[in-house]
């Protein structure tokens, strides 16, 4: 998804003095707005020592985002070296390094250079479950469907005459996946969460969802967030696995779906339950999605259009 769904209590005025006052400041720090997501509160602040990036959140039981575990993903990320580094944490603020660069975007993953170090990244992450220290969430993206579906039809979502068999579908997929080791997973992997810094390194950023799961959800994430990339699934498959065969491949096509159905669920929960500022939300989804509807309501269009097509496809070849 775009972003977490991050919304804190304060006031802006409020939140700008929290941060102003945090302990690791060096001397006077400014503060200026970070826009980009769809509905982060982040700020880039400068003070005599460097720039970093401050976002504030707080626990959101409907996403499974929860700041302990979100903290523990981000320090044991930051021991692994796949993430711009963790300085400073309270309960709900995190100060992170500024990274000079730019987000991915999606025709990015053509580059070979790119998808490799990309792909390199995330297995490096994979391996690195020996630095998480403390308590990690488990991640599972068919029970994600489930809470989103139930939210929708007990909350009148636009969509609740087809969100039983969206379910349905979801539950269908599950009964395909086979068994398999879990490892320390992103789970969020979409261009607006991968850095590009400007000596060409790959970063992942964004925590939000960082826990343990299935290495296939962050692999598949990485083309079911674009479009007319067919030809890139196998380099992604050859640099993860060393080759594919025809089980690999299932469960890679099988989780590229739940991938995009998360995706279109998530967005349709954000229509019922974001109280955030439409033009903050606008301006989030004009800088990632510019050609698409500029809402919420884009964000699920586009990924149930990918999810309807995607679907066909994995019949086709799965009945």
């Amino acid at each position: 998804m775009g972003c977490a769904m991050i919304e804190t209590g304060s006031s802006s005025g409020t939140l700008r003095a929290e941060i102003e006052a945090l302990q690791f400041w060096r001397g006077p720090v400014a503060l200026r707005p970070l826009v980009g997501g769809l509905c982060n509160d982040n700020f880039v602040a400068q003070d005599s020592s460097g720039t970093y990036v401050v976002r504030s959140g707080r626990d959101i039981p409907i996403h499974g985002i929860f700041q302990g575990f979100v903290q523990t993903a981000m320090r044991a990320a930051t021991e692994i070296g796949v993430t711009p580094a963790l300085r400073y944490a309270t309960p709900n603020i995190t100060v992170i390094d500024f990274v000079e660069g730019r987000h991915l975007q999606s025709e990015d993953i053509r580059n070979e250079a790119i998808l490799t170090a990309l792909v390199g990244r995330i297995r490096k992450l994979h391996d690195g479950g020996e630095a998480i220290r403390g308590s990690l969430s488990y991640f599972w993206p068919f029970h994600v469907v489930r809470q989103y579906v139930r939210y929708c039809l007990e909350n009148g979502s636009r969509l609740k005459d087809e969100i039983e068999v969206l379910g349905d579908h979801a539950a269908s997929l599950e009964r395909m996946v086979s068994p398999f080791r879990p490892t320390f997973t992103h789970n969020d992997v979409v261009p607006q969460n991968i850095m590009l810094n400007e000596r060409g390194q790959v970063l992942l950023i964004d925590w939000d969802y960082g826990a343990y799961g299935h290495p296939l959800f962050d692999l598949a994430g990485i083309t079911a967030n674009a479009d007319d990339c067919d030809e890139v699934e196998p380099k992604i498959l050859n640099l993860y696995a060393g080759g594919s065969h025809y089980e690999l491949w299932k469960q890679f096509r099988l989780f590229k779906l739940i991938v995009n159905l998360r995706e279109a669920l998530w967005g349709a929960v954000q229509e019922i339950a974001s109280p955030l500022d439409q033009e903050i939300v606008q301006a989030g989804m004009a800088s990632i999605y510019p050609d698409q509807e500029q809402g919420y309501s884009g964000y699920t269009e586009l990924n149930r259009k990918r999810f309807y097509r995607n679907f066909a496809q994995f019949k086709t070849l799965y009945g």
